[in-house]
């Protein structure tokens, strides 16, 4: 086993031992055919049972010490009482990798949440690799290791994706319907409990094979963010792509992923934004997860801003019409055809008023296969698209006709080198005849328009973003802290300015005032109108106490509320310590948010908005995961569905998104320094200043760990 590839011995291992092998053991036998199956020599097949001479017609011993010669690895198909005294075994024999297929453990409550850690314990005790338990195992196909406790579809063919699932019942499902349609697996394993190994390690393998492409995981949740986090990024820089299906979005969800594996599972928004920050394609659910694989597997990924759209080609001047409506939804950019090519359109076709994109060929292909022909070849050399996406008509059987057909687009598509995507109208039942057609030709081909276009979508997204260098590591653009926290818990509101201004993070011009007097005189000096608040970190939400006043012209008025704030702070929170009011001008801008909240599993979260209704109930915020730079905060606020106020509205004048997402940027940095200290940061409100002028924080709260403790 190389220590640089700790897995070898689990995904390349050459003799297998099956302890508790039985033909009456369910789990034992289908690994045993699997084996078969995939042409594993069966000599290197090892049985281990103590009341057995022979099973499955080889030699059995009735202890793993009894066997000669090494075993790399053992799968363990006994009951979760006798697991630990067999992996104590597995240490006499220098046994590297080992599956354990029994449940009982974690999600069995506390007894087998303490067998497990005694499991976990014994195993890294002496080096093991060990899989699960609860799970179903693993499949090494170029190693013909069909070390799966379920039956292995017998289309499973090697090929360029790994599968690494939370869930042996999903991934059982997967390897069939993947296989259907002609994806080809290099590993697929389900980690079950991950009591040693975890997602993260079977995905960091997989991303240094160079056999494979595309990664497709399963999640529910993930123990080492971290762990996760650089796996994804090693995956990326090898060129990989990771789709991700991740469950546990909801709260019902969350609760049964601790009654599945007894993992905790953190806030679905935060994930998912950490697994987009690290390239991962999100999908939606398995149907979704199938068509994006098939797409990725079936077409190189490349770096490509994709300035360029799509053309597509149907029969049906009604589809038209719908992948019009299907394309703007899922952000397919369907660019007008040159005048050129329109023009050889317009003239096949006989139709002046032809818009070409979508392009309606009719019954074309029948009654002129010549001007068919000509159509397509012209389109596959349209300057302004990089892609050609095709639905014709699909029968149970292919005919000698559209073979043809298919052969010719698989030709233009070599000649002029667009991607070529070959669509369903809907959920066709078609023959396995049209897979090996399309697998022949090495043509995606894609189920249904929807997820078809939303598949293209993604990896449209993928190749741009790689293009654009947003994966790069996020370079530092403000200061270090220059001091220690002052205080703990609430922090005060001079004490919280310093620390943004460590950060280069514009604060609104603001003075301390102690009596009305001199807040009259801070008025006078920052100018009118004025705004007066309280300042205690007693009050940290100061509407609620009336300790707040807007639109002040003149001293008495700021005299007034000071009196007033003062007042009425005293009569509902009696002992609020007072630190006086703040002072500051009142600034025109688009009010934003920005904020820091805190994960259970991921630690800072950065949250980014507009402010007002749009934040307080249409909820239109993003969020990223600290640090991030300045384009990636950009990113996240381009995503905003009120993103167009920013933008300038009924006369106003664009906001300063520049500079907006370069405060972002800077409050991220903070947040990722001050790491386990911060519980809380709030910049509410932000106002974006129109363009050239910047941004600034007009209030500020921040609360600290030491104050929960």
């Amino acid at each position: 086993m190389s220590p640089d590839r700790p897995l070898e011995s689990l995904f390349e291992a050459d003799r297998i031992a099956i302890i508790g092998a039985s033909e009456r053991n369910h789990y034992a036998a289908t690994i045993f055919r699997n084996l078969q199956k995939l042409g594993f020599d069966t000599s290197q097949i090892v049985p281990v049972n103590p009341n057995r001479a022979e099973v499955f017609g080889l030699k059995a011993y009735p202890s793993l010490l009894d066997v000669p010669g090494k075993i790399p690895l053992a799968v363990v198909a006994t009951n979760a009482k006798s697991v630990l005294s067999v992996v104590r075994q597995l240490g006499e024999k220098g046994v590297r990798g080992a599956i354990v297929l029994a449940d009982g453990f974690r999600e069995a409550g506390e007894e087998g949440k303490a067998l497990q850690e005694q499991l976990a314990q014994a195993a890294r005790e002496i080096g093991l690799q060990l899989v699960g338990p609860n799970c179903m195992g693993l499949v090494s196909v170029p190693r013909r290791l069909g070390l799966w406790a379920g039956e292995l579809p017998g289309s499973l063919r090697a090929g360029n994706v790994a599968g690494v699932f939370q869930s042996s019942g999903m991934l059982n499902l997967f390897l069939g319907l993947a296989s259907k349609r002609g994806v080809g697996f290099h590993i697929a394993v389900s980690g079950g409990n991950e009591a040693v190994l975890s997602a993260s390690d079977y995905l960091t393998y997989a991303a240094d094979c160079p056999e494979v492409s595309v990664i497709v995981m399963f999640m529910e949740a993930a123990a080492d963010p971290k762990k996760l986090t650089l796996a994804l990024d090693r995956a990326l820089a090898n060129g990989k792509s990771v789709v991700v299906l991740r469950a546990g979005r909801t709260e019902r969800a969350r609760r049964n992923v601790i009654a599945h594996t007894g993992n905790l599972a953190g806030s679905a928004a935060a994930w998912e934004a950490l697994l987009d920050q690290h390239g991962a394609i999100l999908v939606n659910d398995l149907d979704d997860l199938l068509e994006t694989t098939v797409l990725f597997a079936s077409t190189p990924v490349r770096p490509d801003p994709h300035k360029r759209g799509v053309a597509l080609v149907t029969i049906s001047g009604g589809d038209c019409t719908l992948l019009c409506d299907m394309s703007e939804q899922e952000g397919i950019p369907l660019p007008e055809l040159s005048p050129e090519t329109l023009q050889t359109m317009v003239e096949k076709l006989d139709k002046p008023t032809l818009i070409g994109n979508p392009l309606d060929v009719e019954n074309l292909q029948r009654q002129n296969e010549e001007a068919f022909n000509h159509c397509l070849a012209t389109l596959f050399q349209e300057p302004r698209v990089d892609t050609v996406g095709v639905r014709l008509n699909l029968p149970n059987v292919p005919s000698d006709l559209q073979v043809t057909i298919y052969e010719r687009i698989a030709r233009w598509r070599a000649e002029s080198g667009k991607r070529v995507v070959v669509f369903s109208r809907a959920s066709e039942p078609l023959s396995d005849e049209w897979y090996a057609l399309f697998r022949r030709l090495d043509l995606p081909f894609i189920q249904e328009y929807r997820k078809g276009l939303r598949a293209l979508a993604r990896l449209r997204r993928s190749e741009s973003e790689r293009a654009s260098g947003r994966f790069a590591v996020p370079e530092r653009t403000g200061l270090r802290p220059t001091s220690r926290l002052e205080g703990s818990g609430v922090l005060s509101f001079a004490a919280t300015a310093k620390i943004l201004n460590d950060y280069g993070i514009p604060l609104a011009p603001w003075l301390m005032a102690g009596s009305a007097d001199d807040a009259a005189r801070a008025a006078e000096t920052l100018g009118y109108p004025c705004v007066v608040k309280l300042s205690s970190v007693d009050v940290p939400h100061k509407t609620e106490y009336g300790a707040l006043a807007l639109g002040l012209n003149n001293g008495a008025e700021v005299r007034a509320a000071y009196e007033l704030i003062i007042a009425q702070v005293r009569e509902k929170k009696p002992d609020a310590q007072i630190e006086g009011v703040i002072v500051q001008p009142q600034l025109r801008g688009v009010e934003c948010l920005l904020g820091v909240s805190r994960d259970p599993q991921l630690g800072p979260v950065l949250v980014l908005g507009l402010g007002g209704v749009l934040v307080e109930v249409l909820k239109d915020v993003a969020i990223r995961i600290p640090p991030i730079t300045p384009a990636e905060a950009r990113r996240a606020f381009d995503s905003l569905r009120g993103r167009a106020i920013l933008h300038g509205v009924r006369g106003a004048p664009p906001a300063d998104v520049d500079g907006l997402a370069e405060m972002a940027s800077r409050l991220s940095w903070l947040a990722h320094d001050l790491g386990e200290e911060v519980m809380e940061i709030d910049l509410n409100p932000v106002l974006a200043l129109p363009a050239g002028r910047g941004a600034m924080a007009v209030d500020a709260l921040m609360v600290t760990r030491e104050h929960l403790r």
